[in-house]
C-alpha cells in the first residue's frame, strides 16, 4: 500500500494488538456501536471496515446488515476469537455468507492484518471499477 488505508474499527474500544497495528499502519477511526458506525460513515469514506464479534451496542451481524442496507462499498472484515479449527471453518463460512469480505482470527500478527487489509482494499477498488464500466 502506497498510502495509508482509511479503516473504521467497530469494537469495544479496548486496546488490543489489532488496534495498535491499525493505528501504526492505517488512518484509523473508531466506533463502539452501530449508531457511532453510521455517524462515522456519514462523515467519511472508508477503504475497509473491521468489526469485532461484539461491541458495546451490537454484533458483527447487525453491523453487516446495516452496511448492506446503506450500500456501503467498503469491504467488511470480521474479527474472531475462535481457537478451534472446526469452529473457525464454520464461523468463516457464516461470515462470508453474511456478506463480509473475510474473517480475521485474533490474536493477529501484523503481517496477517496488513495482508488482509491490502486484499480488502484491492477488492473494493476492483468493485468500484467494475461498476464504472
Amino acid at each position: 500500500m502506497n498510502t495509508k488505508p482509511q479503516v473504521l474499527l467497530v469494537s469495544r474500544g479496548e486496546d488490543s494488538d489489532l488496534k495498535e497495528i491499525l493505528r501504526r499502519r492505517a488512518s484509523l477511526a473508531e466506533a463502539g456501536s452501530i449508531p457511532e458506525m453510521v455517524r462515522e460513515l456519514a462523515g467519511q469514506e472508508f477503504d475497509v471496515i473491521v468489526c469485532e464479534r461484539e461491541f458495546s451496542e451490537g454484533t458483527w451481524r447487525e453491523a453487516l446488515r446495516e452496511l448492506q442496507a446503506r450500500r456501503v462499498a467498503a469491504p467488511a472484515i470480521v474479527v474472531s476469537q475462535t481457537s478451534g479449527v472446526d469452529e473457525g471453518i464454520e464461523e468463516w463460512a457464516e461470515v462470508l455468507e453474511a456478506g463480509a469480505f473475510d474473517l480475521l482470527l485474533a490474536p493477529s500478527r501484523e503481517y496477517s492484518v496488513l495482508t488482509m487489509i491490502e486484499h480488502a482494499v484491492a477488492s473494493g477498488q476492483a468493485r468500484t471499477l467494475r461498476r464504472a464500466v
